[in-house]
């Protein structure tokens, strides 16, 4: 017999997620995504389900954030004994009676996700930069998973790409990939460059980097929160600083739900 299972909260991936395990003869089911057109039925009380989906952002002051319902969803961890749950940052969810997935620790996942995560960034560029990419003197921070799919597409669009790590190892596939490898360490200002995207979970454009800076540039943070910017100097020098967080589920909710149903069927399928 099939597990129950329901999504809980969140945003549009929940329901794309919902579908395609709908596909894989799953009882599924939605709760807290009222206001969602969709062919599943809701769950009341979700804690019947056998496997409870919550966002992939996490909780926030013990409640579900549901960007398609009315009513807010408190979270009863009692209720959460012996089911099985999976979410983002399950750090923000104390409950010791559950088995409980982090999504973001997937490797998976986060392999997965770094697609949308990048187009995005480019996206969230074109939206705010008042040129064309084509052409454009862009830094990516970091060259992790998403960095280096970032510079990618950068590159193909035709912008003049640089990267910046800390890592010489790095620096040499950063070079070979077709980029300019810049040392983070030595990045003291932003000068020569049109938009910055920034995916390194450190504060990287501080007030001195920031104050070293021609406030034309576009800055895009990627990072979670805090992020990697002084977002505070950055208002104030009059810098157009952009902290694009859930990305995937804004722009390419589709393919991010299923990335999240997939990781589940992984997950189950190894149990």
């Amino acid at each position: 017999m099939k597990k129950r299972i329901v999504f809980a909260g969140g945003d549009k991936r929940q329901v794309y997620a919902a579908r395609k395990l709908l596909k894989y003869g799953y009882e599924v089911y939605l709760a807290g995504l009222d206001n969602t057109e969709t062919e599943i039925p809701a769950m009341e009380n979700f804690y019947d389900a056998d496997i409870i989906v919550l966002p992939v952002t996490g909780l926030k002051d013990g409640f579900i954030p549901s960007h398609y319902s009315d009513k807010e969803l408190k979270i009863d961890v009692d209720k959460l004994r012996g089911k099985q749950v999976f979410m983002g940052k399950a750090q923000t969810l104390n409950a010791h009676e559950a088995v409980v997935f982090d999504l973001l620790k997937s490797e998976y996942f986060a392999q997965a996700n770094a697609l949308p995560s990048a187009e995005g960034a480019v996206m969230v560029a074109l939206q705010n930069y008042e040129g064309t990419v084509k052409g454009a003197r862009c830094l990516v921070i970091g060259y992790g998973r998403i960095g280096k799919v970032l510079s990618q597409i950068l590159r193909a669009l035709g912008a003049r790409v640089s990267v910046a790590t800390r890592s010489k190892k790095k620096a040499e596939i950063i070079e070979s990939d077709g980029n300019t490898p810049i040392d983070t360490l030595k990045l003291t200002s932003l000068r020569g460059y049109d938009i910055v995207f920034n995916t390194a979970d450190a504060l990287v454009l501080d007030s001195g980097v920031l104050r070293n800076s021609d406030s034309s540039t576009l800055i895009i943070d990627l990072a979670s929160v805090p992020g990697g910017v002084d977002f505070k100097t950055a208002e104030k020098l009059g810098f157009k600083a952009v902290h694009a967080l859930g990305l995937p589920g804004r722009y390419s909710p589709r393919t991010a739900g299923e990335i999240i149903s997939d990781t589940i069927l992984k997950v189950l399928k190894e149990e």
